[in-house]
């Protein structure tokens, strides 16, 4: 429990401090991403689902109640948080990623770091920002392979996460990955551990080397003779401490005596160590206070923020109509419903990469081995099937649990597991399907079991070649929906699934990305409209594996494939409500901003539904043209609120020009003059609100210090507000009519003719117009196979001219 667990900290302590010959106390370090790795400490959703709730204050208050539980202990690192961009779902370590977008990875992870070790005024914390660099951009998404990357994406996408929780989170600690880019390993290398993480970033804490990683520049990455040759080039590169010191301890006292690491050199690693714990007040105060250890650290207060964090983060992916209305949320009246599905009452089934459970679980099935044949024989036999719960653990809501206790008092809830998670054992499907006949709605729970190597579907070292549901689940899914009973499915999971057939087969889907502890409840309340969900994406969902990664942020004209689409079928930021929100009235502050300056963004967004809900606003950016190749847009800010029914609220936002800087290997950071144009909205792909802002002036160096996030506030909606760009703002002399023989690009930057063309369309969004940006309006309804016709040309047409006549009579 957790006074005898401080208490043992407290031994090792006295240990070390009054039984060796320099006293230096000893720096405990855990897992704590999803919580402190310990029996009864609270486990919160996985990473992916953090970011899923697009919720940096919940995510810092999260941290922080960790950070407190690992005070209570003497817990004073944190190995944790991720700040790895993941942008392929075919590597398993995406769970514990907070997704695809530098912005949002780098947001999140600076919350984390703030409440983490914002956590206890009087007892200092190390948060460790993992695994720099680029570790999530490597070759097939297969863990610890290559990265392949010039320096403009490397500072742009993949170090851009780390500098944000460094210089505005004040991260204390870092985690160098384990692969190599271009042919250097990160872990032994002073370019990237120094020139770019220290003196770039201006990080100044704890390097801690990952697991053999320092022995892996040895065994994989043969850039050492031997493994002690593989310390020497680990401390000089930068590295200060190991986490595996029972080997390094011996091997870096093999590599001083052979002459390959001087005393100079040792000395330079070791005093970051020190100077670490010297600043966490180590040396003054070793020890844990007993009376301040709680019984338990998961109390109801700390349960309550883990059910938070698990509602907010549910997305609803899809809601279609059944018999005309949208089968969720469910009535609040009796029923039977058919809980089926692995996932449905597994309490593994719901847990995250690196919880106490999934982890120890693992450890405990090893030991439970009496010898090493046994244990090879157990590791062999060992698969997500097996991932059984075998230690201790606080409470854990399955799904089944949550709605046993959310249905009507008169609802009867029957329940089959239907097949296994992973095993390819159909001999459950028959059943479920008929018990889905019996049953006026059907809660489907599939996905995931996170683990690590073979214990798992997803995890570490449980990469994908197909990013299918595993095992025969896909069957199931198939055989029930078509019992012809309205079904829902549920997906328990942690990485982004080929999800294309699921959308024609069953009305409604819903994501819970690993919930914790909490999951039964926080879906559950989805599932019958106590909680409006608001969980947006944080990575794209997949059409087909082969098309990965499926980016929104992909270039102006992007390629496509001969055999199939390269379009997300649920895009990054998508989510659905049970209520609708409306867009409008944007201004802009100045449509012309100086190089060095701010851009000020205004619009209106009102709940037009019949239900409180939260929305989430996101603002896209797009650096038209660069002097390297710009993406077709980037995340520049995001925010979460709640709104009642016809109640509208005004978003402003600012947004430093030097969020659109590009890297310049000779001179830095520069932001060049040019248009910028933004897009806003619930998601990536559904953006009703557009802007152009001119950046002008010379081109303007930030240095390493500038701005790297924006600023939103919200104010309540003024008569004043108005529509910038309407009609009856419309400056006619000032901008050149469009017409039939004008180009796409053209029509679509006209303040009048791009939102007519758009509404054409149906709304498309006009990266997937970019092969057609040079074709006229007369040629793109040529060529379009009745998406335009010749009538939708005049109509087009009469639209633009009617402006321009109100104007001059204006």
């Amino acid at each position: 429990m957790p006074r005898e667990a401080a208490r043992l900290g407290n031994e090792l302590q006295r240990k070390h401090v009054e039984e060796t010959r320099l006293g230096i106390p000893v720096l405990l370090a855990e897992e704590a991403l999803i919580g402190l790795k310990v029996r009864s400490a609270t486990t919160f959703p996985d990473a992916l689902a953090q970011a899923a709730t697009w919720d940096t204050d919940l995510i810092e208050a999260m941290a922080k109640t960790i950070g407190v539980q690992m005070a209570r202990l003497g817990v004073r690192q944190a190995l944790s948080p991720l700040a790895d961009v993941s942008r392929d779902p075919r590597w398993g370590r995406v769970e514990e990623t907070y997704g695809e977008e530098p912005y949002l990875v780098g947001s999140m992870a600076t919350a984390f770091v703030r409440g983490l070790q914002g956590a206890e005024e009087d007892t200092p914390l190390i948060a460790t920002l993992k695994h720099f660099v680029a570790y999530g951009a490597s070759d097939g998404g297969r863990n610890t392979d290559a990265a392949h990357l010039g320096h403009s994406e490397l500072h742009e996408v993949y170090a851009l996460p780390f500098e944000m929780a460094i210089r505005v989170g004040g991260a204390q600690g870092v985690m160098p990955a384990y692969n190599s880019i271009d042919g250097v390993p990160v872990t032994g290398s002073a370019e990237y551990l120094v020139g770019l993480l220290r003196d770039r970033l201006g990080f100044e804490g704890l390097i801690t080397s990952d697991l053999e990683a320092v022995s892996q520049l040895f065994t994989k990455h043969g850039t050492a003779a031997d493994i002690p040759h593989a310390f020497a080039q680990a401390l000089r590169a930068g590295v200060n401490a190991d986490l595996d010191n029972t080997v390094s301890t011996r091997v870096i006292l093999e590599a001083v005596h052979e002459g390959l690491l001087s005393i100079d050199e040792l000395d330079a690693a070791a005093a970051g160590s020190l100077r670490a714990k010297l600043e966490l007040g180590l040396f003054e105060r070793p020890y844990v206070d007993l009376d301040r250890v709680p019984e338990t650290l998961d109390s109801e207060s700390d349960r309550a923020l883990s059910r938070a964090v698990a509602e907010k983060s549910v997305i609803l992916l899809r809601n279609a109509p059944v018999n005309g209305t949208p089968l969720l949320p469910l009535p609040d009246s009796p029923q039977t419903i058919a809980v089926i599905g692995p996932n449905a009452d597994r309490l593994m089934g719901q847990l995250g990469n690196y919880s106490y459970q999934v982890l120890d679980s693992m450890t405990r099935r090893f030991a439970q081995a009496a010898n090493p044949q046994a244990r090879m024989e157990s590791a062999q036999a060992m698969g997500a099937d097996n991932a059984d719960l075998l230690v201790d653990s606080v409470p854990v809501v399955t799904f089944l649990d949550g709605i046993r206790s959310r249905a009507h008092a008169d609802s009867k809830i029957v329940y089959a597991a239907g097949c296994p998670v992973a095993a390819e054992d159909r001999s459950g499907i028959a059943a479920a399907v008929a018990l889905a006949r019996t049953a006026d709605v059907v809660i489907l729970v599939v996905g995931d079991q996170s683990g690590i190597g073979a214990f798992g579907t997803v995890g570490e070292g449980l990469d994908s070649v197909t990013c299918e549901l595993p095992g025969v689940q896909r069957e199931l899914v198939e055989a029930v929906a078509a019992s012809g009973t309205p079904t829902v499915a549920v997906l328990s999971h942690g990485r982004p699934f080929v999800l294309g057939w699921m959308t024609e087969k069953v009305p409604a889907i819903v994501s819970s990305l690993f919930g914790g502890e909490e999951a039964g409840t926080a879906v559950a309340s989805v599932l019958f409209g106590d909680v409006n969900p608001a969980g947006r994406l944080p990575i794209a969902m997949l059409t087909s594996v082969g098309a990965a990664p499926l980016p929104y942020w992909r270039t102006l004209q992007p390629s496509h494939y001969v055999d199939g689409t390269s379009t997300a079928v649920f895009p990054f930021g998508h989510g659905l409500s049970y209520t609708d929100f409306a867009y409008r009235d944007l201004a802009i502050g100045s449509p012309e901003v100086s190089t060095d300056g701010v851009v000020r963004l205004e619009f209106t967004v009102e709940n037009v539904g019949a239900r409180a809900g939260e929305e989430v606003v996101q603002v896209y950016g797009q650096d038209v043209i660069g002097s390297t190749v710009r993406r077709g847009r980037v995340l520049v800010g995001f925010r979460r609120f709640a709104l009642e029914p016809g109640e509208a609220v005004r978003v402003c936002i600012d947004v430093p020009t030097s969020m659109f800087a590009l890297w310049n290997g000779t001179r830095g950071w520069v932001v060049e003059p040019g248009l910028l144009r933004f897009y806003i909205g619930g998601s990536s792909a559904r953006t009703p609100l557009q802007a152009r802002v001119t950046l002008t002036g010379g081109e303007h160096e930030p240095g390493d210090q500038r701005p790297l996030f924006s600023s939103i506030t919200l104010r309540d909606v003024e008569p004043g507000d108005r529509l910038d760009g309407g009609a009856d703002a419309f400056d006619a002399g000032a901008i050149q009519r469009v017409t039939a023989e004008s180009t796409i690009r053209e029509w679509l930057d006209h303040p009048i003719g791009g939102p007519a063309l758009r509404s054409a369309l149906g709304g498309i969004e006009e990266n997937l117009l970019s092969a057609a940006f040079g074709l006229t309006l007369t040629k793109m309804a040529l060529y379009s196979q009745g998406a335009i016709t010749d009538d939708t040309v005049e109509r087009l047409i009469t639209v633009v001219e009617r402006a321009y006549s109100d104007s001059d009579r204006a």
